[in-house]
């Protein structure tokens, strides 16, 4: 039996065609106009907390929040070599990418230099991400498949890194895993947000996939699916325990940590309490009211 010229094969779906990150927005389904106008109100709902986190510790710290050419310099670093690894990987061909650790760069950075630092390194993050031919099919998937999953990663410095609950760990030859404990409880934040954001798409966005199916597969599919951020997750969070678990590494960020914080003349002026917030802020910030850690 043969078909006709008009015919078509009855239950058959011609999907569209997926490709490899690259340059270019072929994916992008919305106005370009919205897509601005949605990245726009997305970076003003980012601000707003770091503003208003800026402001309440200033007023108890005396603290003010600034964003150094050191800073600056550490955060193009981080930036780029996240960028260059999210290029080395598996493309699925529905979408996503198992990864060279190319989150780890972002999230270090956001760890040793605070939350609020690392929000607005995310936040670029993110855009150049939008970069690698993009699939939006409306603003609300492009929410959930990009801007909530990578602005995910400064929960990663949610818990900031601490010189004296680390130099206590580290002085009693615990393991990288617990001396930096509070690195991976925000990537344990992160990962959860992001798998969660995933799965939302799948199943809200990307029905097109399924067709008419019950409400149960299309979740489980969506679960499965998007399981793969999980790996990626996973050789980020093995990577890291290798590069924390360096002397070497642990000696130069310390180095970098300890010239961002505050001066021996801005210590004199503490709180009623007695103590001194150091400038690599957490949500979770711990004030800290002693002297600086004498390493050899």
């Amino acid at each position: 039996m043969f078909l006709l010229e008009d015919e078509s094969l009855p239950g058959i779906d011609i999907e569209p065609e997926f490709h490899a990150p690259s340059f270019g927005f072929d994916g992008v389904g919305i106005e370009p106009w919205l897509m601005v106008l949605v990245l726009l109100g997305v970076i003003a709902v980012i601000a707003l907390p770091i503003v208003i986190v800026s402001v309440l510790r200033a007023k108890r710290t005396g603290e003010k929040f600034s964003f150094s050419t050191r800073d600056l310099v550490y955060g193009a670093i981080c930036l780029a070599m996240s960028y260059v690894l999210s290029f080395i990987g598996i493309s699925l061909n529905l979408g996503g990418t198992i990864t060279l650790a190319s989150v780890l760069p972002v999230t270090i950075y956001c760890y040793y230099f605070g939350y609020r630092k690392g929000a607005i390194v995310c936040a670029v993050y993110m855009l150049l991400q939008l970069t690698q031919n993009p699939y939006i099919v409306s603003p609300w998937s492009m929410l959930l498949d990009y801007v909530i999953p990578y602005f995910a990663l400064s929960l990663a410095g949610a818990f900031a890194y601490n010189p004296q609950k680390h130099s206590a760990a580290t002085g009693s030859k615990r393991f990288a895993f617990v001396s930096h404990r509070g690195y991976y409880i925000g990537m344990l934040m992160y990962i959860v947000v992001r798998y969660i954001s995933h799965i939302l798409s799948g199943v809200l966005f990307w029905d097109l996939w399924y067709g008419p199916a019950p409400a149960g597969f299309v979740f489980g599919y969506s679960l499965a699916y998007n399981s793969f951020c999980l790996i990626d997750w996973a050789i980020a969070i093995i990577a890291s325990l290798a590069l924390l678990s360096s002397r070497n590494f642990d000696k130069l960020m310390i180095g970098v940590v300890s010239q961002n914080r505050p001066s021996r003349a801005a210590a004199s002026k503490q709180g009623a309490d007695g103590s001194v917030g150091t400038q690599a802020d957490g949500l979770a910030h711990s004030d800290t009211g002693t002297e600086d850690d004498k390493r050899a």
